[in-house]
């Protein structure tokens, strides 16, 4: 009796250790993932869905939720108030905001200047070419940047900025029927609304690509955070930044169906279903370069930043490099 009970209390010292051993090594193998709230509008960021898709923030223990919200200045707002780790916003937005006060620095360029804007005219507006946009309604979004790339389309065309009338568009999906109405002439557009509409409203393209207005290596957003939260949270920021770099890499290298893929699975656009209805919508979606991958670069930034400043988009232009993290100008992570 007396053997029995230590063998069987033998037995159970033998499992409780082996149990505690294996306890033990659990967080070793089941490390909690570290929540990374990152604020953006409807549709942007493909790059961080491309990350998230590919496994790349989980790799690195990151546990990525993207939320969405309406307009840079709000996403900044939500970033500064703590309900956000990392929002993205529009570089104007950014400069706003630190003008405001609001403590914010650059972890990563996120945009380039992206190769999908068209300047499209009404059916019935007898708008053939950019001279005939004088004194015509032409529509614009509210942010600072699309009307700063219609001013620039208009001066590379011998236009006067100021001998057109502006209207903001809030909803960027009505711009085709607001044309076909009569209610503006002209708009500043992307596809794959601008396909649609040709063939649903006859809109008509004109000459040029406000896009080309844009240096060419300069970024036109951002990702940001507060000094505080970088300085509490370094490694998790270089972290992001690797992996929103790599995801940007992969997003640019994927062929135009899988990027359609990502817009079907992300953002509950179906382009597959568009092609059916205007064949060849993907392709011209086709953008290499509009998700950055690397470093930003100082010198195209700042002179955007300059033309900005030039035409009245921003009251001063600030210093940018010392508001960069080094996340953002270092050439590999």
């Amino acid at each position: 009796m007396f053997k029995a009970l230590m063998n069987r209390r033998a037995m159970l010292a033998v499992v409780a250790l082996a149990f505690g051993t294996i306890t033990a090594s659990v967080p070793a193998f089941a490390a909690e993932s570290q929540k990374l709230r990152i604020g953006a509008p409807f549709g942007a960021i493909p790059g961080i869905k491309t990350a998230i898709e590919e496994g790349l923030f989980k790799k690195d223990g990151i546990d990525v939720e993207i939320v969405t919200l309406a307009g840079g200045p709000n996403i900044l707002a939500a970033t500064v108030g703590g309900s956000l780790e990392v929002g993205y916003a529009d570089l104007f937005a950014w400069v706003g905001a630190r003008e405001n006060g609001f403590d914010l620095t650059f972890l990563q360029a996120a945009n380039g200047r992206g190769n999908s804007d068209y300047i499209i005219a009404g059916p019935k507006s007898g708008i053939e070419k950019p001279a005939d946009l004088v004194g015509k309604k032409i529509g614009t979004a509210a942010h600072a940047q699309s009307r700063l790339r219609v001013r620039l389309y208009l001066e590379r065309f011998g236009v006067d900025p100021e001998a057109v009338e502006y209207v903001i568009i809030n909803q960027r999906e009505t711009v085709g029927a607001a044309l076909s109405s009569g209610q503006i002439d002209a708009s500043i557009a992307s596809d794959p609304n601008v396909a649609q509409w040709e063939q649903q409203y006859g809109v008509k393209t004109l000459e040029g690509r406000p896009w080309e207005q844009v240096p060419e290596k300069t970024s036109t957003a951002g990702f940001f955070a507060t000094s505080q939260w970088i300085a509490a949270n370094p490694d998790l920021a270089e972290k992001f930044v690797r992996s929103a770099r790599e995801g940007a890499k992969r997003y640019n290298a994927y062929s135009a169906e899988d990027k359609a893929k990502i817009s079907l699975k992300y953002d509950k656009v179906d382009l597959f279903a568009l092609e059916k209805e205007v064949p060849g919508v993907i392709k011209r979606m086709d953008d290499n370069n509009a998700a950055q991958s690397g470093a930003v670069d100082l010198a195209a930034l700042q002179e955007w930043l300059k033309i900005a400043h030039d035409k009245g988009v921003i009251k001063q232009v600030i210093d940018v490099e010392p508001l960069l993290y080094k996340t953002a100008t270092v050439p590999t992570l």
